[in-house]
């Protein structure tokens, strides 16, 4: 069954009807883990792909048989987002991401946990 209720009558037409659903969730990702320091009010930068490359490049541990590097994209592959920052500790107002993925964030108040959330998607071009 499609969205509108109606059964394909070929393998073709199956795949046509899910490669939206599949093409737009593919090309979005998380990128890795990122420990940002907020023990200091100010204005930082970061930048996002160099720690994309520096995780994805070089994992500490693979499969057996697995290839040594993750496939990685280039600066210009990607769009870079901020999908959610901490606003009791970030001033999202002041946040920029130029096309490079150089994050500048700022940081007005300390995480009352010693945890503060930034959530970062790249989606492929």
């Amino acid at each position: 069954m499609n969205g509108d209720g109606t059964a394909e009558d070929t393998v073709e037409e199956v795949i046509q009807a899910i490669a939206p659903i599949t093409a737009k969730a593919a090309r979005i990702f998380y990128p890795p883990s990122i420990a940002i320091d907020a023990s200091t009010n100010g204005t930082f930068n970061l930048d996002l792909y160099q720690e994309y490359i520096d995780q994805y490049g070089s994992p500490a541990v693979g499969s057996t048989g697995a290839p040594a590097t993750i496939p990685t994209y280039s600066r210009s592959e990607l769009y870079y987002y901020v999908t959610y920052a901490d606003p009791t500790v970030f001033d999202i107002s002041a946040m920029a991401i130029d096309a490079n993925g150089n994050l500048t964030y700022k940081i007005d108040a300390q995480p009352s946990d010693y945890n503060a959330l930034i959530n970062v998607v790249f989606v492929v071009k």
